[in-house]
């Protein structure tokens, strides 16, 4: 998953880096940033994560 993957799922889902840090338990707001600017590769469970959110599997209540 690219930077701009990410931050499409994460803005799509209606959520903040707050917000999408406390979702994935990540409390490093930095990570999301650098995943986010293509800094840093999205780990392999976030990226499954997102991509549950992105396909609506993994519904934000």
């Amino acid at each position: 998953m690219t930077g701009e993957e990410f931050k499409t799922v994460r803005t799509n889902a209606g959520l903040s880096l707050r917000e999408l840090g406390e979702l994935l338990r990540v409390s490093d707001l930095r990570s999301l940033q650098r995943w986010e600017d293509g800094t840093k590769e999205v780990s392999g469970p976030v990226s499954v994560l997102m991509k549950l959110l992105r396909d609506g599997v993994w519904p934000v209540a």
